[in-house]
């Protein structure tokens, strides 16, 4: 029997069972006032928000959430929430408790397992163009189960939820991994940069700083190329000649001599090499600075 405001929005089985789920449009949460809105929150719903038109701000626990069309916003349980809407706002409120999915699957951890429900984490917000067709998809079908009088089946409307959780899962993972390789090949390309600057007068080769990164020189170049725009060969030569050009400029010693400091096999060598690269030898590299 409904008792409730909020019971017009729980989800009912064929035999008038109440279960631990509410579909609500943002605009009837908006009317409900700020009464209705603290009793929502103390009830420790998990809550997915999908933004269809307009714009506004989502306030959970005092953190702000900007929000607008295409976007998906997860809520975790007894965060307490209100809304500042700038603009005319539309779209979704889907409120449900944990039981509801851990009835239907075998991990009843699922839900707090999930990153996004972490008040901590930097994903509560998804910018969902990319997954929009999905999600929409799957709430229409939501919204078309529930509005069935007969022949309701609450597990269709478990695996649309489903669906929605675990496709905003997939997406996250897929922004963490980019987010973590990026991570990690800076770190990679910074020890790198470390070994050629400690060890440039006896490494010319890629392959020889490869083999202490314990990588293969095709790697260490592909992700040379990707975090500095540069194969590690030119990384290793850029330094090598940038050494040249204080020699030249700071010293007097010969290019002869320059060229033995910096272990090249013979000074010739060393003028081609620095003539390939800067377009003069290195004596008229130093007459002319």
């Amino acid at each position: 029997m409904k008792n409730t405001t909020f019971d017009n929005y729980a989800l009912y089985d064929a035999n008038g069972t109440k279960h631990d789920f509410m579909f609500m449009e943002i605009d009837q949460v908006l009317q409900l006032g700020a009464t209705c809105l603290s009793a929502l929150n103390q009830q420790g719903f998990f809550k997915v928000i999908y933004i269809t038109e307009g714009e506004g701000i989502y306030y959970a626990d005092w953190q702000a959430f900007e929000l607008k069309k295409g976007d998906i916003c997860f809520v975790g349980n007894f965060q307490q929430q209100r809304w500042s809407v700038d603009k005319s706002i539309k779209g979704y409120i889907i409120n449900f408790k944990s039981v509801f999915l851990t009835k239907f699957i075998t991990n009843h951890l699922f839900v707090q397992e999930l990153a996004f429900f972490n008040r901590f984490t930097t994903h509560n917000v998804l910018e969902n163009h990319a997954l929009s067709n999905r999600v929409e998809h799957a709430i229409q079908s939501m919204l078309h189960e529930l509005k069935l009088e007969i022949h309701k089946d609450i597990n269709l409307i478990r695996i649309y939820l489903l669906e929605i959780l675990l496709v905003s899962k997939r997406k996250i993972d897929r922004i963490n991994q980019v987010k973590n390789e990026s991570v990690n090949s800076n770190i990679l390309v910074e020890q790198f940069e470390q070994l050629i600057e400690n060890h440039f007068y006896e490494y010319k080769f890629p392959k020889e700083y490869a083999k202490h990164l314990r990588v293969t020189p095709n790697y260490l170049n592909s992700i040379c190329r990707r975090m500095r725009e540069k194969s590690a060969g030119d990384l290793i030569r850029d330094r090598i000649l940038l050494e040249s050009k204080r020699l030249l400029m700071t010293t007097n010693l010969s290019a002869s001599e320059i060229a033995y400091r910096l272990n090249f096999k013979d000074s010739s060598y060393f003028t081609r090499f620095f003539k390939k690269y800067v377009d003069l030898t290195p004596d008229e590299y130093r007459k002319n600075n």
